[in-house]
């Protein structure tokens, strides 16, 4: 994927009903190196949900741009909290008949809270430092944490709005 060709279409289906796919998550477009865009959507959700209930809500967002732009989905879930930690491949069943599952989607969830900080921090992609405000530190303290995310966003050399808002991601989480 060209992810430095992502695009943010708002809204991408206008029969979504009262704009509840900004409300939920973020869909992007991202041009693949087979000549194909692909649809990615992020769903962000507080806590874990069961695997019937994210189901029923990735199934209908994916049904809905399968059937209107015929081409491939990429489904993640941000956990703020709950789920397992780091990224993970996950399955869950979307249509079943007489207990038997005929249609499965895939997609990638990621457990912040559990995750282990000091990994992301060290990380060389800017928003993993503010992502890491919602993790465990384990060799620190949540004080000492906080000024090593602030320490490392000052001196990214990033443009002071994107340095702006990682900034004040931190202070929300930490502060």
């Amino acid at each position: 994927l060209y992810l430095d060709r992502i695009t943010f279409p708002v809204p991408l289906l206008p029969d979504w009903p009262g704009g509840e796919r900004q409300d939920n998550g973020v869909v992007a477009e991202v041009p693949a190196r087979w000549r194909e865009n692909v649809t990615v959507i992020l769903q962000i959700e507080p806590e874990a949900l069961t695997p019937a209930e994210l189901a029923r809500r990735l199934g209908d967002y994916f049904v809905d741009l399968e059937i209107h732009y015929c081409r491939p989905v990429l489904l993640n879930v941000l956990y703020l909290r709950g789920g397992r930690p780091g990224i993970n491949l996950e399955t869950a069943p979307v249509c079943r008949i007489f207990d038997m599952d005929v249609l499965r989607l895939y997609f990638t969830a990621f457990g912040l809270a559990s995750s282990r900080a000091e990994y992301f921090l060290e990380r060389p992609e800017p928003v993993s430092w503010a992502l890491s405000a919602l993790m465990q530190p384990v060799h620190h303290s949540r004080a000492r944490h906080r000024a090593l995310c602030l320490e490392r966003i000052a001196a990214s050399g990033l443009p002071g709005d994107q340095r702006e808002l990682l900034t004040n991601f931190v202070e929300v989480c930490l502060g």
